[in-house]
């Protein structure tokens, strides 16, 4: 294998002996200068094709023990659920623990209450969900709350969604350009199509989609943290309202107050990466 790009000491980006592009993760591959061959393959300790460019920054944005969780996830989930992952689930699922522990420190929690209806639709993915937040708990010596075993669920069933993509019944791509625009618009900010963080929000935004497929219905106690965004985040709050109305006219999506305050979050974390704020 040929070490052909440092990412960190720890992750370089590779090329193996079939000429495939591949992302290694072995103790210190990344400290010699590149390129080189490793010879030693007992050094790698996992390998990742197939992976988007985009994710490549997020490897030195991630502490490498959240990886390591993502990743043992991910292996369990494949041994209990016979269907194809999108290659960059480990990444998504990496970027998510984090922000859901950086959010765990600031004591902000955001309840989520589609807990029913995910364990009835895909119980399997629920109870990975499960056993994965008793991990991470374990493992990171803290106590996420229940809630982010269904966010965790969500992550492999958007994965899974993902890889048969041309599936969808109505133009997604098409959908998701406007709503991008509409955030451009109101912000008077260019996003970045290639970047970590569009990518990052166009996961969240499938979720929005894919559930007026499965006409969840949603309920939640969460409209004291609604409120106070609304006056918080004025603007962000606009901006989901007007892509909310968007989605009524489009495809006939209503979003409730839970999923306006969820797209609400999403917006200030693309918006704060893109420098809205400063």
């Amino acid at each position: 294998m040929r070490v052909v790009k440092k990412i960190n000491n720890n992750v370089a980006l590779c090329i193996d002996d079939n000429h495939r592009e591949v992302i290694a993760f072995g103790n210190g591959i990344g400290f010699p200068k590149t390129p080189y061959e490793l010879s030693d393959l007992s050094k790698i300790r996992r390998t990742y094709y197939g992976l988007n460019s985009h994710y490549q920054n997020l490897l030195n944005q991630i502490p490498e023990d959240i990886f390591e969780i993502a990743a043992k996830i991910v292996d369990y989930a494949k041994t209990k659920i016979d269907k194809e992952f999108n290659p960059n689930i480990v990444f998504t699922l990496a970027d998510h623990i984090n922000f859901a522990i950086q959010r765990y420190e600031k004591k902000m929690y955001v309840k989520m209450p589609l807990g029913k209806d995910v364990r009835y639709l895909y119980n399997d993915e629920m109870l990975i969900g499960e056993k994965a937040l008793n991990y991470i708990n374990k493992v990171k010596k803290i106590n996420l709350p229940n809630d982010e075993a269904v966010s965790i669920a969500l992550h492999l069933i958007n994965s899974e969604h993902m890889a048969h993509s041309q599936e969808d019944k109505f133009d997604d791509e098409q959908v998701i350009e406007q709503i991008v625009e509409i955030i451009e618009n109101i912000f008077g900010i260019n996003i970045d199509r290639k970047s970590f963080n569009y990518s990052r929000f166009l996961s969240h935004i499938h979720y929005v989609l894919k559930r007026e497929d499965e006409q969840i219905s949603i309920n939640s106690d969460n409209i004291i943290l609604f409120e106070s965004m609304k006056k918080e985040f004025e603007q962000s709050y606009h901006c989901a309202v007007e892509i909310s109305e968007y989605l009524k006219n489009k495809i006939q999506r209503i979003l409730i107050e839970e999923e306006l305050l969820y797209l609400m979050l999403h917006i200030n974390r693309l918006c704060t990466k893109e420098g809205c704020y400063q």
